[in-house]
Order: structure tokens, then sequence, then C-alpha cells
């Protein structure tokens, strides 16, 4: 588990620190093409951060189509040729 006090820089918000990580993980193969990313819950006591956080996270990399939320099923990064190269 990454702790907050031993990951975070205090000078930039949490969310975007979340993010960058991963969509790191998701762009360097941690999380494979067509798999499911953790959960929402298992990210935030990852992180050490409220779900909240994750799921803003989450809502931008859909919007940039790294990931595809399929309901009951779980999350799951898509194919590099779908995704988006608008990052915030």
């Amino acid at each position: 588990m990454i702790r907050e006090d031993q990951w975070f820089e205090p000078d930039r918000t949490i969310w975007e620190q979340v993010y960058e990580e991963l969509r790191a993980r998701i762009d360097a193969g941690t999380y494979k093409e067509r798999y499911p990313i953790p959960s929402i819950k298992r990210l935030a006591e990852e992180f050490g951060v409220a779900e909240g956080t994750v799921r803003k996270v989450l809502a931008l990399l859909t919007q940039e189509n790294r990931i595809r939320p399929i309901s009951g099923k779980g999350t799951f990064v898509r194919p590099r040729e779908e995704w988006a190269d608008n990052a915030p």
C-alpha cells in the first residue's frame, strides 16, 4: 500500500498525482490491454485516498478512451489504438 505521507507531493493535488500514476501504469502496460484494472475500492486503499478521488481519476481516463467501465464486470484497459491524446 502506498501511504500518503510517502507518496504525495504537497504542492500538487492528490487527484492529479493519482491520475498520473494510473495513466503511467496503463501506458507502461502494467495494466494490460483488454484486462480489468483493480476495483475503485482497491485503488483507493492502495493510494490511501477517498473512493471519490479514484472515481474522478477513472472518469478522466475514460474520457481519454484509455479505460472502459462495463457495468457488473469491472473497468478494462482499452487497446492502444483507441486511446485519445487529449490529456488534461
